[in-house]
């Protein structure tokens, strides 16, 4: 069965939506942007048959059954509730939108039309983030009680590089917390269960960018599931060389993700316990293929097109996208790793809103119960 999918978004959207989805089995008929001239120009290298600035001219078609939002969070509102009201199920990039507020309203338009939607939380199928999870939920390090992740890149931004506006400016859900924290906080609810309360810093590092209002820096403190406490640091601009760790500590030993000096080096799960330190083989179906970067140079423009063009992204999005295709179809999907839904946006949203205030107000924030579901 063959489903026609339509991108929203040029940019990330062209570059990793659209192979993923044809990995994945989707007809990618139509892309949509804001210049109409535009959008053609970068949609006729990839053969993409619809060039448009307008969704709704791409929803005309009945065969497209799937939309995918990947422009910037501010944007992601208007998108995602014209692809629910015409009864198409929906993939939305993250940070999911501006507020929690937001949030909840396309989570339940999303329900109330009873539409397939998922959150663009593709490193869920990472296949060492999976691994790892599945560690710690085997119950092989006991009661999960600690987990650390860093992530800090040497910083290549040079005042005068282009950035999407959305990166650097507050007011449109920008900043790197949102861009990349919101994958480690996806991480840690679906490992031990929603975050409860938080402390956050919020720093900006980047040199001669005095127009930014959005952090590049973020460090956070947070309690969740039955009792595991945590910290996540990262920083976009560093400029202190290259360093990514990832750990969980529990009552019988501890696991981790092994990584490379260099960022997309190749990952290795350990655990640590009573009978020693080895390694975790991976799982069959957790092997990711290596990434490809994407082939048409024309269309690499910025240091961030670089970012996204670099591959790693293509294999676990793939995985999302099959999901959401065997969804669709009424099949089991292939691997018991779930994709993220609008639910767990929600809950993400709310974490990011109270790490912002935490760093405004300089104390701990309760995740609202809304971001725990029980609203």
């Amino acid at each position: 069965m063959t489903i026609g999918a339509v991108v929203v978004g040029t940019g990330f959207g062209l570059f990793t939506h659209t192979r993923a989805l044809r990995e994945a089995g989707f007809d990618v008929k139509a892309i949509v942007g804001r210049d109409r001239a535009r959008v053609a120009e970068r949609a006729a290298p990839l053969g993409i048959p619809l060039a448009t600035d307008n969704l709704a001219e791409a929803l005309a078609d009945p065969s497209i059954q799937l939309v995918t939002v990947a422009t910037p969070p501010h944007a992601h509102y208007p998108f995602v509730m014209e692809a629910i009201a015409a009864r198409r199920h929906v993939v939305s990039e993250k940070p999911f939108a501006r507020d929690a507020a937001e949030a909840r309203a396309m989570r339940d338009a999303a329900a109330a039309a009873g539409v397939l939607h998922m959150l663009g939380a593709e490193f869920r199928f990472d296949s060492a983030q999976a691994l790892l999870r599945r560690v710690v939920q085997s119950g092989a390090i006991g009661a999960a009680r600690h987990f650390l992740r860093i992530y800090h890149q040497p910083g290549t931004l040079s005042p005068d590089e282009p950035m999407a506006a959305w990166w650097e400016d507050a007011a449109q859900g920008g900043g790197f917390l949102g861009a990349f924290g919101s994958h480690m906080f996806d991480q840690v609810d679906y490992m031990f269960g929603p975050i409860t309360r938080v402390s956050g810093q919020l720093q900006t590092l980047a040199p001669g960018r005095p127009w930014r209002s959005a952090d590049d820096c973020y460090s956070v403190q947070f309690e969740a599931g039955d009792g595991v406490m945590g910290t996540i640091v990262a920083a976009q601009e560093s400029r202190s060389g290259f360093a990514m760790c990832t750990k969980v500590t529990g009552t019988a030993g501890g696991a981790w993700i092994q990584s490379g000096a260099n960022y997309g080096d190749p990952e290795e799960v350990w655990i640590h316990d009573a009978t020693g330190m080895r390694q975790v083989p991976m799982p069959a179906d957790l092997a990711n293929p290596p990434p490809t970067p994407f082939p048409i140079g024309d269309l690499i423009q910025t240091e961030m097109d670089r970012w996204h063009t670099m591959g790693f992204d293509v294999p676990p999005y793939t995985r999302l996208f099959a999901e959401m295709k065997a969804r669709i179809e009424g099949r089991e999907p292939a691997i018991p790793e779930r994709a993220a839904s609008f639910d767990d946006a929600v809950r993400g949203q709310a974490v990011l809103d109270a790490v912002r205030e935490s760093a405004r107000t300089r104390q701990w924030q309760t995740v609202g119960q809304a971001a725990r579901g029980l609203s």
